[in-house]
């Protein structure tokens, strides 16, 4: 019998298929499913000695599963933390769709400002997927462009995620497009800008999207070494 089967090792089914609702997991305990959810996700893949490469993965089973955890408990972190730095690793960049839906889902829910309110970073998060790992260059804009949106509606964002759109336009090669935002936000908004806020937008445009000439020649840019 060793000699017929010592070859033989446990193999991965696939993505398990989701469940209907929290019930088929935890007797309607949402809490607890979210936890066995969470691990199951965390965990699966991993047995009999054998790690199941990222790429291995049905990531549109992933999103089900992720939107399942979302209806449990929008309030936690370790789902969209997990779908962010875990899944977003994976070697098969162009199957992060239904990971980046998910985290623009997530990063756009109402939530009142204030220091704990960072489910805006989960946005955050799908335009660096969208822009960096899918080269999905249209798709990171509109989600940057949702970014910058929520950063001026709400106030109490970084001075970069108001920026957002305009940086990826910029890396697009939509240098007017780019200008345009930069310029409007120094116009219409710059009192109402932490000075410091000011000055990293001046300097973002004057180094990252004018060029050498151009920051010579523009007013905005009297004193800003290149």
């Amino acid at each position: 019998m060793w000699l017929s089967l010592r070859h033989e090792q446990a193999r991965w089914p696939g993505t398990p298929p989701v469940p209907r609702s929290a019930g088929a997991l935890a007797l309607g305990d949402a809490q607890l499913a979210y936890r066995i959810a969470g691990l199951t996700l965390q965990n699966m893949g991993d047995m009999g000695g054998n790690t199941t490469p990222l790429s291995d993965y049905d990531y549109s089973a992933l999103g089900r599963w992720f939107a399942l955890m979302d209806a449990m408990d929008p309030r936690a972190n370790f789902a969209p933390y997990l779908a962010a730095y875990y899944f977003g690793g994976t070697q098969n960049p162009q199957d992060l769709g239904p990971i980046v839906d998910y985290l623009a889902r997530v990063g756009t829910r109402p939530e009142p400002p204030g220091p704990q309110s960072m489910k805006w970073r989960w946005l955050a998060q799908g335009v660096f997927l969208a822009r960096y790992r899918m080269k999905d260059m249209p798709l990171a804009r509109s989600l940057a462009r949702d970014l910058s949106a929520l950063a001026v509606e709400r106030g109490d964002l970084p001075i970069w995620a108001r920026n957002m759109e305009a940086m990826v336009a910029s890396a697009m090669g939509e240098k007017e497009a780019a200008l345009g935002l930069l310029l409007a936000l120094l116009k219409d908004g710059a009192q109402n800008l932490d000075p410091t806020e000011v000055n990293a937008t001046v300097e973002y445009l004057c180094r990252q999207v004018f060029t050498a000439d151009e920051a010579a020649q523009a007013e905005i840019c009297a004193g800003v070494a290149r």
